[in-house]
């Protein structure tokens, strides 16, 4: 019997046996909704892979200027001014704080649809002390669109929350390299803010879940802890108890958990275990990770969904036998024993889009939907 792909997803990630593989577009799915329907040869992928592919839709609260770190704070203390510099707009944000100001910069460009951060809002000790004197008052959005964008999906998917760990606000606070060097350092202030971020985030989080917004949540930030960056024991300190408060709460409410990690995570799948998650991805292979599905699917057994590992660069580099090849060995190895969602590690956000790329994607759909059959 034909599943819809809401009824596919879900059957995947609850461990029932659906009638194919699903297949994802990763962030096409919401994630780049604010430009990628003005790009003809985005908005020809998105035709194609209607009723094909199987949407988990990207959501948000809507932001309000006055929120920031999960709290609401005085509009007139967060002052943003933006210019432009040749085919790059510059934002600066500055931020009084009880302790003083603190301030960021970042740098959009022209045809690249993401923001590159130049200056952190932490850049010595005094920052971070700066961070954490800032009172909290819960933010509370409205939670509207989360129930106007399921009923606009229907059977099309299901939406997926974004949420960072305790670890992800911490590292973006200094940059990755400033973070590891303040972890060596003085490893108690990174605990603080820490400790500052996961209480905010617990509350944000029960606060979703308590008005109805229960469903799939990507929770981001474990990859900053791993092999080769930290050794798996500090992956514990940064990330095992702090997220699986998370995990914990989202089960409580009948939340599913989806825990997002590049890179090299052969080495702490057994804490991935432990903090009891329902599904993970991208699972990269070799060499970009250390793990290979089949390998995953041994140590995490069959009641994770493995969510993955079509690598984005093989959309550039690669020709159609190679995507199908890949594609053909990712359904496999993680439909194996167990539950598998197919999906790449990311999507393009250059434009215009390649015409190589435009038919490897095609073709990564095609592929999906040739060897997904169950």
């Amino acid at each position: 019997m034909r599943l819809t792909s809401r009824e596919r997803l879900i059957n995947t990630l609850k461990g029932d046996i659906p009638d194919r593989v699903p297949i994802s577009l990763y962030e096409f799915d919401g994630f780049y909704d604010s430009w990628i329907h003005s790009y003809p040869e985005y908005a020809e992928i998105l035709q194609y892979a209607e009723g094909k592919t199987d949407k988990m839709y990207f959501w948000a609260p809507p932001g309000e200027k006055s929120a920031l770190f999960y709290g609401k704070v005085d509009q007139q203390d967060i002052v943003t001014t933006e210019w432009k510099e040749e085919s790059s707009v510059y934002t600066q944000t500055v931020i009084n704080t009880p302790q003083g100001k603190l301030s960021s910069l970042s740098r959009q460009d022209q045809g690249v649809h993401t923001t590159w951060t130049i200056e952190y809002l932490c850049k010595e000790e005094k920052d971070a002390e700066r961070v954490l004197s800032l009172p909290y008052l819960p933010w509370h959005p409205s939670v509207d669109s989360f129930f106007e964008l399921d009923k606009k999906l229907e059977d099309s998917g299901i939406i997926m929350v974004d949420i960072p760990d305790a670890l992800c606000l911490t590292v973006e606070l200094f940059g990755f390299t400033r973070f590891l060097t303040t972890y060596i350092d003085t490893p108690k202030i990174v605990f603080r803010l820490m400790d500052f971020f996961q209480q905010r985030i617990c509350n944000f989080l029960r606060f979703l879940l308590e008005n109805g917004v229960v469903t799939l949540y990507r929770i981001v930030g474990p990859e900053y802890a791993t092999p080769p960056y930290l050794r798996p024991e500090e992956f514990d300190k940064l990330v095992t108890a702090y997220d699986r408060e998370l995990i914990d709460i989202l089960h409580r409410y009948g939340g599913i958990a989806r825990l997002h990690s590049h890179g090299k995570i052969g080495k702490v799948l057994e804490p991935f275990l432990e903090m009891g998650i329902d599904a993970t991805d991208p699972v990269e292979p070799p060499p970009d990770g250390d793990v290979e599905l089949k390998e995953a699917r041994q140590i995490l057994g069959d009641k994770v969904t493995l969510i993955g590992n079509i690598e984005e660069r093989l959309f550039h580099t690669g020709g159609k036998e190679d995507m199908e090849r890949a594609v053909r060995k990712a359904i496999e190895e993680g439909a194996s024993g167990g539950r598998f969602i197919l999906c790449p590690t990311a999507m393009p956000l250059t434009t215009p889009l390649d015409k190589r790329v435009r038919e490897n994607i095609i073709h990564y759909i095609d592929s999906g939907i040739k060897y997904g059959r169950i």
